[in-house]
């Protein structure tokens, strides 16, 4: 079936714009005034397995899905399900991955280990703004939540022990301890949260979504059962990091897709 849809794919064609968010490592952030991440090299492949070649236009979150829910561009990314993204936008039927959030301590000074969120109550914990980590986390008002700008802001507090704990998803986690060696030995995983899967998310009012998307869903589970798709992962978060994603995804059965 790969071999099928690999040969009939045909040249690439004219540049797709798409938006992507400009400041989350490893998926999709600013290095030397070019759009770099995982994420970026996931969708650019999957693309690319279809013979679609995509313009990426790097904006902050706010504005990648502001700009895609008005239907001036196709899609953005990186995203999650919600009730408010589901009004606004459309999901494929395959995630760019599934990721957990964790609860990272510093492994020098932590004295306890929470057992489940209830714990965190009354605890300070660092966390980016607009990342779900599960319903239990997010509706928990008790908790004490410091909003940061990064991540790793968050694991810096964390490190001078100004916040007891941090709310990361678990391949960001394993980005930094990968590349920052004043992270090194310094933290440990306290608890697991709830496991989201993150998408690239479609206009629904762009004439251009319900062509791409099938595209997009046949390049991505095509790249997925090569062996590109780990590469990608591993070479952003190392081996570690890389075993934590599970390969769930296969090529779609009951669809017929003409190229």
């Amino acid at each position: 079936m790969v071999c099928v849809l690999l040969a009939s794919v045909p040249a690439l064609a004219k540049p797709i714009k798409i938006l992507v968010e400009d400041s989350w490592p490893p998926f999709a952030f600013k290095k030397e005034n070019r759009a770099v991440g995982m994420s970026i090299d996931i969708v650019r492949a999957a693309f690319k397995n279809v013979g679609e070649n995509i313009e990426l236009v790097q904006v902050p979150y706010t504005r990648c899905k502001a700009q895609t829910a008005t239907g001036r561009y196709v899609a953005c990314f990186n995203s999650a399900h919600s009730k408010e993204m589901d009004a606004d936008f459309l999901f494929p039927k395959e995630p760019l991955f599934k990721s957990k959030g964790l609860i990272i301590a510093n492994k020098i000074t932590v004295r306890s280990k929470p057992a489940k969120v209830k714990d965190l109550e009354g605890k300070s914990v660092a966390l980016p703004a607009e990342f779900p980590f599960g319903k239990e986390f997010d509706e928990n008002t008790q908790i004490n939540k410091i909003f940061t700008s990064s991540d790793q802001t968050s694991l810096m507090m964390l490190k001078s022990n100004r916040v007891s704990y941090v709310a990361i998803d678990e391949f960001v986690y394993y980005y930094y301890l990968k590349t920052n060696p004043d992270f090194k030995n310094q933290f440990h995983v306290v608890l697991e949260l709830s496991e989201e899967p993150i998408f690239v998310h479609f206009s629904k009012k762009h004439q251009d979504t319900a062509d791409l998307i099938k595209k997009y869903d046949i390049g991505l589970a095509m790249l997925k059962v090569s062996n590109r798709y780990n590469e990608i992962l591993e070479d952003w978060v190392g081996v570690k990091g890389q075993k934590r994603v599970q390969i769930f995804s296969v090529l779609p059965k009951t669809h017929a897709y003409d190229y």
